[in-house]
Parts: structure tokens; sequence; C-alpha cells
């Protein structure tokens, strides 16, 4: 999995993407957390926030898409198929 990861390097969101879904490679804690213990030190950012201009066009379902979301809308709320991820770290 490392081997792949690497490989992935010039491809960065799909890079990102297998860490979340793997927990592989193994990555340093972050030294400092500054989210305010939004995002966990351990399990790292999950996901994008939606971004402001998508609040100000499209309010609407951007309030739907969180409310699906099972959770606030920031780095540390996980996706859907990242629910059970406690297994893997």
């Amino acid at each position: 999995m490392v081997q792949k990861w690497i490989a992935l390097y010039p491809n960065g969101c799909e890079a990102w993407a297998e860490y979340r879904r793997t927990g592989y490679p193994r990555i340093f804690p972050v030294a400092l957390n500054k989210s305010g213990g939004a995002v966990n030190t351990n399990l790292q950012v999950r996901r994008l926030p939606y971004p402001i201009s998508q609040y100000n066009q499209n309010g609407a379902q951007v309030a739907k898409g969180v409310s699906l979301l099972g959770g606030p809308d920031n780095g540390g709320t996980p996706l859907w198929w990242d629910k059970n991820n406690s297994d893997r770290y």
C-alpha cells in the first residue's frame, strides 16, 4: 500500500483518498492541531468543507448536503463511506 501511495504522489487527491480509505501509509500525527478539536489529530482531515461561495450561491442544497453528513461541515466529519474507520488506525 505504501508503494501505491508513493506512485499516486503526482495525483494528490487520489493519494489522499487512498490514505483515508485504508489508513496507510502511517503518517505522523500533526504536532499542533489548530482545528479547535474539530479534526482528530490521529485520523487527520476526513473531508473538505463546502466553500463559502456554495453557501452564498447554492445555500438550500448545501444545507441539505450538510444535514446528510451526520455532523458539522468541517474537516473532521467523515463521509458516508468513511464511517467505520476506528479499526484501521
